[in-house]
């Protein structure tokens, strides 16, 4: 689908609610983009997809028949719920850590019934990088993390230190707390209390492999 089409689709839905004669900025507007990056967008065909679905689950509107015009009554087995989450493009070191003094991130739009399978629908995803939580974590695999699940002592998790960002089993120390490494060839690392801040618990991971 253009750029172009999907306009004058969020226009007709738009007119359905009393409101006419809409210009570009107006969409642009009711998308939560400024105009001047919605223009940018329009001139690149590039799709605002996490504004549209937004927009979308607002008014109940399956996201099926709006880009493929398919009816919402014979799509209701196959229809899917979308969520939007956070990809983390930081490196999150599995063996010697990585200084990170910018956190980039992305939207990930992901089906809700792989979340169900993670058991959590408030997750995000962090590429990881590096051995030392082989077999478990392979390096370049995209960890699941949920910043709500209570920590308990032996789990792996994201956790921020002064030497950057790690993904690592978490034993707690009087004091402070290890950073387990499951690779023996991976020596233990301690941090006392306050040099360390634990950003979620690894739920599960994606991997190609």
């Amino acid at each position: 689908m253009q750029m172009q089409e999907v306009i004058e689709k969020l226009k007709d839905i738009l007119a359905s609610e009393g409101k006419r004669d809409l210009k570009t900025k107006d969409i642009a507007k009711e998308l939560g983009i400024h105009p001047d990056t919605f223009n940018s967008m329009k001139f690149r065909n590039s799709i605002p997809y996490p504004q549209i679905l937004n927009f979308l689950n607002q008014r109940n509107i399956s996201i099926n028949y709006f880009f493929y015009g398919n009816s919402p009554k014979d799509q209701l087995e196959c229809e899917n719920k979308y969520k939007i989450l956070k990809l983390y493009k930081t490196n999150a070191s599995l063996g010697g850590g990585g200084i990170n003094d910018l956190i980039d991130s992305s939207d990930l739009i992901i089906d809700e019934n792989i979340l169900n399978f993670f058991g959590s629908k408030e997750c995000e995803f962090i590429t990881c990088y590096g051995e030392s939580m082989e077999p478990v974590i392979k390096d370049g695999s995209i960890c699941v993390i949920d910043r709500n699940k209570t920590f308990k002592n032996k789990s792996i998790c994201v956790i921020n230190t002064r030497d950057g960002l790690f993904i690592k089993q978490v034993l707690k120390q009087d004091g402070g707390v290890i950073l387990h490494s499951l690779n023996p060839s991976y020596k233990d690392i301690f941090y006392k209390n306050g040099d360390f801040l634990l950003i979620g618990v690894v739920i599960g991971e994606l991997s190609c492999v």
